[in-house]
């Protein structure tokens, strides 16, 4: 699980529009907005990959000035830590075999 904080700054007059947009994409919720058009966002993702993805994603709607990623939670999933330590491992002996 990722949860992403991030703070958007949206073009005067393109608030309502930018923060509208925000609030359909699935996942996004936005908390505050300010009268200079600065958004207090959270994200939450299931995917590493793909919440840097959503992140970059905010910088394509129409009328975002800005989008920069203020806190990063993440909290790898239970079912993959079970082979995870042994692949990580595994990574770790090859490297320093090749040394």
């Amino acid at each position: 699980m990722n949860i992403a904080g991030i703070l958007v700054h949206a073009a005067p007059g393109r608030v309502d529009a930018v923060r509208t947009r925000l609030t359909e994409m699935p996942g996004v919720e936005v908390h505050a907005t300010t009268d200079e058009g600065r958004l207090v966002v959270t994200l939450e993702e299931d995917d590493d990959d793909h919440a840097a993805e959503r992140v970059l994603s905010f910088h394509r709607i129409e009328g975002v000035l800005s989008a920069a990623l203020v806190y990063h939670y993440f909290e790898p999933d239970p079912d993959d830590q079970e082979t995870r330590p042994e692949s990580v491992n595994q990574e770790t002996r090859d490297a320093a075999d090749t040394a």
